[in-house]
């Protein structure tokens, strides 16, 4: 069989200063009639000249490209591109813009009524029949989005060509975006090519995805077929061992094209193992002769981190708005991504430098580097900054129990149980909760909570994993009955009217560690330098945000459609220290919610990282003989956040490690001749944890799991 598109043996090279730069290498690939295909690979694969050489926007120096018989030589309507920039006149109506592009094609053959319903079609194909007076200042990021695909669509091109389209939005319009072109595709039968570094999106929409090797001199690494039935949905998917297998396959062939310049992927993960001692972590020469300065010669300036559109992502946005990375010489672009396993996969394949993560996250590449490279941190982010909320339902029925304290931890849980023993006297489904990762508080302090009831979370309750983002939208649906996540996903749901927020995670263990800045373990090594100025200006970021009169403006940064694309008065309810329980109610004070610098927030305590292990070894993720000590020095690296805090002037504990649930108040920790103020790390439950002693801690509990392994996820259903 003939391809529609037959892309033929194409090979470019670009003349530079330094001599020819060959950037493909005989790329070969068919495409036939109606094919979407997903073109994926690190940066500089050469994807995009790809995509510009089926558009005729660049030839190739050798082979060709043949659209239906004939060799494309120039840009035509036949094959429309959608750019990650929606590209709209400012100045035209979104009916303008497409209209613009109706004339230039159509001029001749249709008439100017047909021309008006032509436009009108394809603007109701992507949804937009309600705005068509509206210029592109007067609609969302999503919505210019969908007007640059309608005009495309409107051009009646033989091929779709896509450079991320869909990049630039927030996930939740993405995912709205990722369904409307599913469904357009469904109806037009038209071909598709697309760019994604976004492995979910790259498998849920295609029938093959291309996988290219890196540049320069790439070429096709291998093709997956994606056999997968059509129409698809996404929450159907989501527990579908096959495309589970397709995404593996994706991330694994990223993995090993992950390149190091000096040595072998395979080598690197070798020498990373936790066995090793952290002193061969390597530090700039600054750290190990003392000097107290700022690493001036930077290895990598140009930097691309990533994170999730949550409120405490707010130090990553605070550093790029108030140009504190561009201080320390750092040019960094922040990535949205629409999942915590995006996050995982991409700082562990290269196509991020670090990221935003769960504190755990990094400790779990350790336990288990068959999937990912092992990971570290020199810095925490944040503390505190979840809740758990339920439906409006199951709180109705909890609050039926009469257990008293229900506004408390302790209560709240009781009265779940209650709940529970009657759906189970009933043969009713056991309710089903959300977390956002198997590894993350989340996860720990919400079978914390439901444990101190009696409520076995892997028998009592299902657990499922979700997408922050996601979670109102599950509650919504009744898929779940309630979630612990941050905000403002809980806020959000509240003022929604969906449900009800019962307790905070600072309920549960006063002050806990949140999220971490985290790289792997190979990036460190090799950028020593600019891992420290990254944290200088983190660091200056978590200051910055802990000065109660900055918050307002903090929220505002948030807002914005690149970023979390929330209301400011929704941010500004846990933000600025209280938070919404009920739509019918005053919102509480919380000033401790999320917190980013004081008590010693930011240093990355290796007894954290310790209770974290221990959660993984009572829950099954990890086995019982595993090293908790030795993991953590391997993963936490207090002496990089005590070179960036000395640097700056910020005092820094001069232990790694300290007891928790001792406190119900604030405290002072001596550091030197400095006092450092601290604060309450109580328990719910009055347990104390002792680092040194990991087994005798997990002995007073009476519900535990230690059967699993590591690298096990424990009992959850994968959502998403």
């Amino acid at each position: 069989m003939n391809a529609y598109l037959d892309i033929d043996h194409v090979s470019i090279t670009f003349p530079t200063d330094k001599g020819p730069l060959n950037v493909l290498s005989d790329v070969n690939l068919k495409v036939q009639q109606g094919e979407f295909i997903s073109l994926i690979g690190h940066s500089g694969c050469g994807k995009s000249t790809v995509l510009n050489i089926v558009a005729g926007l660049l030839q190739a120096s050798q082979g060709g490209v043949v659209l239906e018989g004939r060799e494309v030589t120039d840009p035509g309507p036949d094959r429309a591109v959608v750019f990650q920039n929606h590209s709209l006149m400012p100045w035209l109506s979104v009916y303008d813009n497409v209209r613009l592009a109706v004339d230039q094609v159509f001029k001749k053959t249709k008439s100017r009524r047909e021309r008006d319903e032509w436009t009108r079609h394809n603007l109701d194909l992507v949804h937009m029949s309600h705005a068509l007076e509206r210029k592109p200042d007067e609609v969302s990021g999503g919505m210019k989005q969908r007007v640059g695909i309608a005009r495309a669509l409107s051009m009646e091109p033989k091929v779709l060509l896509m450079d991320e389209p869909f990049g630039a939005l927030d996930s939740l319009t993405r995912t709205h975006m990722q369904d409307s072109l599913m469904e357009i595709h469904a109806r037009l039968n038209n071909t598709v090519i697309m760019i994604t570094h976004d492995v979910d999106e790259a498998v849920l929409l295609s029938d093959r995805i291309v996988m290219m090797t890196n540049g320069p001199s790439a070429s096709i690494g291998e093709i997956l077929e994606v056999n997968l039935q059509r129409p698809r949905d996404r929450l159907a998917l989501a527990e579908n061992p096959t495309y589970n297998h397709y995404r593996a396959e994706v991330v694994k062939f990223l993995h090993e094209r992950h390149q190091n310049p000096d040595k072998s992927l395979e080598d690197a993960a070798d020498e990373s193992a936790v066995e090793v001692p952290s002193n061969v972590y390597s530090l700039p020469a600054q750290m190990v002769s003392g000097k107290k300065s700022y690493p001036r010669h930077l290895e990598k300036s140009e930097l691309s981190l990533g994170f999730i559109p949550l409120t405490d992502c707010a130090p990553l946005v605070v550093a790029r708005e108030k140009n504190l990375f561009a201080k320390y010489g750092l040019s960094v672009e922040l990535s949205r991504e629409s999942s915590w396993a995006n996050i995982r996969d991409k700082v562990c394949t290269g196509i991020l430098d670090g990221a935003q993560m769960l504190a755990a996250m990094p400790l779990a590449s350790a336990l288990d580097d068959r999937h990912c490279q092992p990971m570290v941190t020199g810095m925490c982010l944040d503390l505190n900054g979840n809740a758990i909320t339920v439906s409006k339902e199951l709180y109705g029925r909890m609050l039926a129990t009469g257990v008293d304290g229900l506004d408390t931890a302790q209560g709240s849980a009781q009265a779940l149980r209650q709940v529970i023993e009657q759906d189970r006297a009933a043969n009713r489904q056991k309710p089903a909760f959300a977390t956002v990762f198997p590894e993350s508080s989340h996860n720990y302090l919400l079978r914390y909570w439901m444990a101190d009831a009696g409520i076995d979370p892997d028998a009592d309750v299902r657990l499922m994993v979700v997408p922050p983002q996601q979670v109102a939208h599950y509650l919504r649906a009744g898929m779940i009955a309630g979630y612990c996540v941050g905000e403002p996903w809980n806020t959000h749901a509240v003022c929604e009217g969906l449900g009800r927020t019962l307790i905070t995670s600072h309920d549960i263990w006063n002050n806990h560690p949140e999220k971490v800045f985290a790289v792997t373990r190979m990036w460190a090594e090799s950028n020593p330098n600019t891992h420290v100025a990254v944290v200088m200006a983190l660091l200056e970021a978590c200051a910055w945000l802990d000065e109660p009169g900055n918050r307002h403006q903090a929220c505002e940064m948030l807002s914005s459609g690149r970023y979390v694309n929330a209301p400011v008065d929704v941010l500004e309810k846990s933000l600025t220290g209280t938070l919404l329980f009920s739509s019918g109610e005053q919102p509480r004070a919380a000033p401790d919610y999320n917190v980013f610098h004081r008590n010693a927030a930011n240093f990355p305590w290796r007894s954290h990282a310790i209770w974290f292990l221990s959660q993984m070894m009572r829950w099954g993720q990890a086995g019982e003989n595993i090293e908790p000590d030795v993991i953590a020095r391997a993963v936490y690296k207090p002496d990089v956040f005590r070179f960036a805090a000395g640097a700056l002037g910020y005092s820094a504990p001069e232990t790694d490690y300290k007891q928790e649930g001792l406190h119900k108040s604030g405290w002072s920790l001596k550091s030197g001749e400095r006092t450092l103020a601290m604060g309450a790390d109580l328990f719910m439950d009055g347990h104390r944890f002792d680092a040194a002693d990991v087994k005798k801690y997990l002995a007073g509990f009476s519900i535990t799991r230690t059967t699993g392994s590591a690298g096990d996820s424990g009992d959850f259903e994968e959502a998403i």
